[in-house]
């Protein structure tokens, strides 16, 4: 049986050596990072520029998730094209080389998968929560009214157990009782015993701290809001160069995939005129039991389809992606078919 390392005047090393100068990320197609704002625009309030904070937190967000989607939907309608020419080249093209070269008693060479055949994008980017961005003034009021109550509520208490009166709800209709309690509360002023004074005393004291709660909540949530929409700002453009990096990798994907589909096409094309010669061969020269007893040029045509047949599989079972970024061994397949294929029209238009 003819070996197949004795091809004439075809040095297989010719076609095998790597291209120096393989693809390298340009680092100007990049996309322009984004630049964490030092300083939000000065507005009114804390509440303003947190708000200001947060919508430009779901902007930015908005926009890369955009352009990641794009390129995805881009890549899915590749991949659909891809698995159609690769279905078409092994099914039939390399299935009719592999009929051929059993009859002609060729021992052709088979690839074996190491790794399973994958195109993965990755995994996305933990998703940033944008917040609305509350006042804190409902619950403020809520609070105040509340602690209003409790005020009254208080030196109501307080008076009742300074006179010995019993805290019972007769006392809300008992006038006398309540002109004793704000007399006692107004008394403590000073002044001539006024229920009015008391009525004064207590009104001012519970609005007093009523302001004070409502405006400690207010403040207290503006401060958290401010704080947490920085967080969410920093968080958000965390989120989007990680977008960025997963968006460079998938351009770099669908730019390799673009460029398989036609290898395969150049492939196909090739190993067709091969399939003719091997027929040619078997018409003229008929079966034999061993592929030696053939004619040279027949044996270099047998030799010729097996290299084609080993390149392009080799292209085609290698997993374009890994870890859902682009599989170099990937580039160097494609890199070594494109070499084969360049050779084989080069030698038949020299």
């Amino acid at each position: 049986m003819a070996n197949k390392n004795e091809l004439s005047d075809f040095d297989i090393s010719e076609v095998n050596q790597k291209d120096d100068s393989m693809e390298v990320l340009d680092s100007n197609n990049i996309d322009d990072e984004i630049v964490i704002e030092e300083e939000v625009r000065k507005l009114g309030t804390k509440n303003e520029q947190a708000k200001e904070l947060m919508q430009n937190s779901s902007e930015i967000i908005s926009e890369v998730d955009s352009d990641v989607r794009v390129i995805r939907e881009s890549i899915y309608e590749d991949t659909s094209i891809f698995e159609d020419a690769k279905s078409t080249l092994l099914n039939t093209t390399i299935t009719q080389s592999q009929s051929l070269l059993n009859k002609v008693s060729y021992d052709y060479a088979n690839i074996e998968q190491e790794e399973p055949f994958e195109i993965s994008l990755g995994t996305k980017g933990k998703n940033v929560k944008v917040e609305d961005v509350k006042s804190g003034a409902f619950s403020g009021f809520l609070l105040a009214i509340i602690s209003m109550f409790a005020i009254v509520g208080a030196w109501i208490y307080f008076a009742t157990q300074k006179l010995g009166i019993a805290l019972t709800p007769e006392l809300i209709t008992n006038q006398e009782s309540q002109l004793s309690i704000f007399k006692l509360i107004g008394g403590m002023t000073g002044s001539d015993v006024d229920p009015s004074f008391g009525m004064i005393i207590v009104g001012v004291t519970s609005l007093l701290v009523g302001w004070i709660v409502y405006k400690f909540r207010v403040s207290t949530k503006e401060n958290k809001n401010l704080r947490v929409a920085n967080e969410t700002f920093e968080k958000s453009n965390i989120y989007v160069e990680h977008q960025k990096e997963a968006k460079t990798d998938m351009e770099r994907i669908e730019r390799h995939i673009v460029e398989v589909i036609p290898v395969i096409e150049d492939y196909r094309v090739l190993l067709d005129e091969q399939n003719a010669k091997l027929q040619r061969v078997l018409h003229v020269e008929g079966i034999k039991e061993d592929s030696g007893e053939y004619h040279s040029s027949s044996i270099d045509s047998m030799k010729e389809t097996d290299l084609l047949m080993e390149r392009v599989e080799a292209l085609v079972s290698t997993p374009i992606t890994k870890d859902g970024k682009l599989n170099d061994a990937s580039v160097v397949a494609l890199s070594e078919a494109k070499s084969v294929s360049e050779y084989f029209v080069s030698k038949i238009y020299s």
